[in-house]
């Protein structure tokens, strides 16, 4: 990635790159190249926010099921603690 390329990254590369970091696999440039796009890229960082969001509610609610062959609905108090949950996180 050249310095051009670092400072003037596309929203789709920064998406990419978020997906990687999810995976702790970025280089030192592109950390910073990442951290860059996101002072100027509003819409990227609301969407990076609300996929740390929605990554953290999947591990909460995973850890207690077993899907298995079945589909097991949503809890309806478990529902309304993550929509709760979405909307504080988005309200910060």
């Amino acid at each position: 990635m050249g310095l051009k390329d670092t400072l003037l990254m596309r929203c789709s590369n920064a998406a990419a790159l978020a997906e990687k970091k999810r995976d702790g696999k970025l280089s030192l440039a592109e950390r910073i190249g990442l951290q860059i796009h996101l002072l100027y890229c509003s819409l990227c960082r609301i969407f990076f926010k609300q996929s740390e969001i929605v990554d953290k509610s999947y591990e909460w609610y995973a850890d207690d099921i077993d899907l298995g062959d079945k589909v097991h609905p949503l809890d309806p108090s478990r529902k309304e603690a993550l929509d709760k949950a979405f909307k504080d996180e988005l309200n910060k």
